[in-house]
């Protein structure tokens, strides 16, 4: 047993009780604007101010204009357990507030300096509630109708867990991240967003597409579909991304469920199995989608956050997402494969004896296209015997190799001008000299617009949105893997453009790919070192038929 530890049960003190509570519910900046960010809509707010400095560790500033805390209720606020949303066992089953527990307000007092200024419409003046190491006071003062909450110095009574948070940068961005998960998901209600004093989100109360186009972007939300389905007593709605625009990650899925954000491998997989045929694996589509269904068909209390829930029924739930998702994609049907290994028939090739060459032939290539297999590999005939070339590996490495050398700009026959979220803007603004470097022609537009004048010669030709969007993806898998930030958006952007599998190629595409293959720098392999090709030796190929 460790020195000074007493083999006696005792209840803790209230004080240290509090901090251990505190750790299940706030663990970061984040999740101190979250918890208030629910208050404010569980109390009718329909504007919501959230201000933070230094990542939120020195000041949280969360304000609504909803219903305030009336005068005599307001220290019980910072009590455990009390709560204006539930008066028995049976409430659990009957909740659809955010918030219910009573457990946000005093887990944040138990690490941090609380300052509470709230008025009711009935009421004359406000109420300052100040709040510090479990000492409150309370004072008259001047008050619009609403709750503002400032917190202090997070964590000032607790450095140890501090100590494992990021760095104010990234925990300011996972705030940000949690400011526009409830403005997507609120689309009615007021948001703004303030940074070190840097505004970085106003979103006026609007629809939900145009919510989505102020965070996500106008390009982003024009590709956006509605989605609606009912069955019973369960609800689905929102907006779906159609087949044409998709992410590399699942960042751009928000799901409610009866109004509350929350993550759920269940819902996600549901969401994509309908997408299935329609995006290349690696691939996901971008969602809001509000699942409503009776209270007592889901358990809300299963995490200290409430940000996952439990399905009484799961096979239901799923059932109906993924029907809802598939009705809306009805207009896209995924691409039709012909049968057989030839997509698009049998090249028309001259018939020539796949051995020897005859005497006196010199092919133009010392490789010779042949075909085409499952439309993703290209069949050569070279001297040494039969090339299986992967379509997508070898044209990635020309374009990457292009690339990195520096080709010169292509003028767009219309300079292209795009919108970006205040979080895209700020990465493509910190990063627009690596970006030049490659041969775009890139400046700020105004707000968070850029306009785009010119593209790299190996890209030109391919959609603008498509390839800034693939910078923007590396740029936020930057800030997680080390490596030369030119040579990974070259990479980048050489994936994104180059030929897919399941793209048809004429005999002239294929060829003009194995010509340019062989004049690559490394042909072997992609920049990702996956092999480009493989030789089908004469020799492998009599030990096959077992003539050696």
């Amino acid at each position: 047993m460790p020195a000074g530890a007493s083999s006696r049960i005792e209840v803790l003190p209230p004080e240290v009780a509090a901090r251990i509570a505190a750790g299940e519910v706030i663990e970061r900046p984040a999740s101190v604007v979250k918890e208030l960010i629910e208050n404010a809509l569980d109390a009718g707010a329909t504007a919501i101010q959230v201000e933070i400095r230094e990542g939120g560790f020195a000041w949280i500033r969360v304000a609504d204009n909803g219903t305030g805390i009336p005068r005599d209720q307001l220290p019980l606020a910072l009590a455990r357990f009390a709560t204006s949303k539930i008066r028995s066992v049976e409430d659990l089953t009957r909740v659809r507030t955010l918030g219910f527990r009573g457990e946000a307000l005093p887990s944040i007092a138990a690490v941090a300096r609380v300052e509470i200024l709230t008025r009711t419409a009935e009421e004359t003046e406000g109420t300052r509630l100040l709040a510090e190491e479990g000492r409150i006071t309370m004072q008259p003062a001047a008050s619009p109708v609403g709750t503002a909450v400032t917190v202090r110095d997070l964590f000032y009574n607790t450095p140890a867990r501090r100590r494992f948070l990021k760095s104010p940068l990234r925990e300011a961005e996972r705030v940000r991240e949690t400011v526009y998960r409830y403005a997507l998901g609120y689309p009615e209600v007021a948001f703004r967003l303030l940074v070190d004093g840097r505004e970085i989100l106003v979103a006026p109360p609007g629809t939900a597409r145009e919510r989505a186009a102020l965070i996500w972007g106008r390009e982003a939300a024009e590709e956006l579909i509605p989605v609606f389905w009912e069955a019973a007593d369960l609800r689905i709605a929102g907006l779906i991304s159609r087949p044409t625009l998709a992410r590399s990650s699942r960042a751009f899925q928000y799901f409610y469920v009866n109004g509350r954000p929350v993550r759920s491998g269940l819902l996600a997989v549901a969401l994509e199995r309908p997408y299935a045929g329609r995006l290349p694996p690696g691939r996901y589509p971008l969602a809001i989608l509000h699942i409503e269904l009776p209270p007592a068909f889901v358990d809300v209390n299963v995490h200290p956050q409430k940000a996952e829930v439990r399905f009484s029924q799961e096979r239901s739930v799923y059932w109906g997402v993924s029907r809802a998702v598939e009705t809306a994609l009805s207009g896209f049907p995924p691409p039709e494969v012909p049968p057989g290994f030839w997509p698009g028939g049998m090249p028309e090739l001259p018939a020539r004896p796949l051995a020897e060459p005859l005497e006196g032939y010199r092919p133009a290539s010392r490789w010779r296209a042949l075909g085409q297999l499952f439309r993703s590999y290209i069949l050569a005939q070279s001297e040494e015997g039969l090339i299986v070339v992967d379509q997508h590996a070898a044209h990635e490495q020309v374009l990457f190799e292009r690339l990195w050398s520096g080709s010169p700009p292509v003028a767009l026959p219309t300079p292209a001008v795009l919108s970006f979220s205040a979080r895209e803007a700020e990465r493509l603004e910190a990063e627009l000299d690596g970006i030049r470097s490659l041969g775009f022609d890139i400046e700020p537009f105004g707000g968070n617009a850029f306009v785009v004048r010119a593209v790299p010669a190996p890209l030109s030709g391919q959609p603008v949105e498509g390839l800034l969007s693939a910078i923007l993806e590396e740029l936020q898998a930057a800030r997680r893997d080390a490596g030369d930030l030119r040579e990974r958006l070259a990479m980048r952007l050489a994936c994104a453009a180059a030929v897919k599998a399941g793209d048809g190629l004429s005999p002239e595409e294929m060829q003009a790919l194995l010509d340019a293959l062989q004049e690559a720098w490394s042909p072997s392999t992609c920049p990702h070192g996956r092999p480009a090709w493989f030789l089908l030796d004469r020799e492998e190929i009599e030990r096959r038929f077992l003539r050696r």
